[in-house]
This record gives structure tokens, sequence and C-alpha cells, in this order.
């Protein structure tokens, strides 16, 4: 049976989805993007964008039991290839304390909700079925 976790230290769904659903020791987490707890836009560079998205991812996976290190994949979409770079230095910066990075796909997108230019969803595996 699947579980809808929920936490208010992440943004709230804005739409008909969870912010995670764990199915056994799998936490699928929905997409993430740069909004603080408090429902506000984090509008500023990619940086900032991309840490306050991946921070709700690592909230998510923390109300379900697990921290950083049970992140087993994340799917990146990001408005233009041109902020590589800078993503890639917080995402690696902000995983430099695990032994083993997560798999992940960057895939670059038109336009995301608000303006954004980075969402960021992952699967975790978690040690409790």
């Amino acid at each position: 049976m699947s579980e809808a976790i929920k936490t208010a230290s992440a943004p709230q769904p804005f739409g008909a989805y969870s912010q995670a659903v764990q199915i056994g020791s799998l936490l699928f987490v929905s997409g993430q993007l740069p909004i603080d707890r408090d429902g506000n836009f984090v509008n500023g560079t990619l940086a900032e964008e991309a840490m306050q998205a991946l921070e709700n991812v690592r909230a998510i996976v923390e109300a379900a039991g697990g921290t950083i290190t049970a992140i087993v994949q994340c799917t990146v979409y990001i408005s233009d290839l041109a902020h590589w770079t800078e993503m890639e230095t917080v995402y690696g910066d902000f995983f430099s304390v695990v032994s083993v990075l997560p798999a992940r796909s960057v895939v670059p997108v038109k336009e995301m909700h608000h303006g954004a230019h980075i969402e960021i969803q992952a699967i975790a595996f978690l040690n409790r079925p």
C-alpha cells in the first residue's frame, strides 16, 4: 500500500498531488520548485533557486525518515542549459556529503511555473519497509 508523505517543512502542494508517496522502501518525491515552506517563490540566481528546491527535497525525505544519503535518483528540469555550470556546482556541493551520488537526468524545458529556472524531483530508498 502507498502512503502520502506530508511535511510543513516544505511547500504545500498547489494542486492534486502529494509532496511524496512512499511504497514500501521507495519514496517518490514530487518535483520541487524554488518555493519556501511558506509558499513564497525564491526569485534569485539559479544557485539560490536550486538550493531551495534541493532543501525542499531534503525536508520531504527527512519527513519520511530518511536522509539525503537515501536519495538514489534525481531528475533536474532546467530552463536553460546556460545555467548548467551553476546548477552543477550547487548540486555537487549539496550531495558532497554522500559516498554514492544519486543517478541523475537533466532535462531542458521551455518554461516552468512561476517563471522558475529549475525543478527537482527525486526517488529515495528508505531502510524501512
